[in-house]
């Protein structure tokens, strides 16, 4: 099945595509399976679509740190922006969710993590985002993959969908799962697919 990891919602704030425009998009152009919904600091709008989509919805949230951005997936509760990063994962593990590193060293991207914060939680990290269809300097995509690929860690990949005809255009194929450790273990033998969105000029 094919899986976009990276999809958000009118619940971000930077985004005004309807959960109603969100089922629509998988529904109509047949590129994937299912989603991770990982809005900006709420959970509410995956939660939703969830219960309302006849496609598989992974919960989750894309959390800002003091230190930058990282996610979580298959989530219950919401966990709160602006604590340590250290604290985040911590959350994120507390209800048994997945620790996901999101476009850690994207350099236009100002909320990226970087290196350093990374390389401070990379123990504690089941996945990390090794192709985001929004980034553009196809090596900072790279650079995340190789660091994943170093430290045995599952690699993602997600279109960072805003609005509609985002959907869908990068994620991972995978072995069908049923809970969040056989999702992480599929996702070791995933394939990642998908292109750069065509108004974000892939630079080296």
């Amino acid at each position: 099945m094919r899986v976009d990891l990276h999809v958000h919602t009118a619940f971000s704030f930077d985004c005004w595509m309807s959960l109603e425009a969100v089922m629509r998009a998988v529904q109509r152009n047949n590129k994937v399976d299912g989603i991770a919904v990982i809005d900006h600091n709420e959970i509410e709008g995956a939660k939703r679509l969830a219960e309302a989509a006849p496609f598989l919805v992974i919960v989750g949230e894309e959390v800002v740190t003091r230190e930058g951005e990282v996610a979580g997936l298959f989530l219950k509760e919401r966990v709160p922006p602006g604590l340590s990063l250290e604290e985040t994962v911590a959350r994120i593990k507390e209800q048994e969710g997945l620790v996901y590193a999101t476009h850690p060293l994207a350099r236009d991207a100002p909320k990226s993590m970087g290196r350093e914060a990374l390389e401070s939680i990379i123990d504690r990290v089941e996945i990390i985002e090794g192709f985001n269809a929004r980034i553009r300097h196809k090596s900072d995509n790279q650079s995340a993959e190789e660091i994943a690929r170093r430290h045995g860690i599952a690699v993602a990949a997600g279109s960072d969908a805003h609005l509609p005809w985002e959907v869908g255009r990068a994620g991972i194929e995978i072995a069908p799962f049923s809970t969040p450790q056989e999702f992480l273990e599929n996702l070791r033998q995933a394939q990642i697919f998908g292109r750069p969105h065509m108004h974000h000029l892939v630079c080296p």
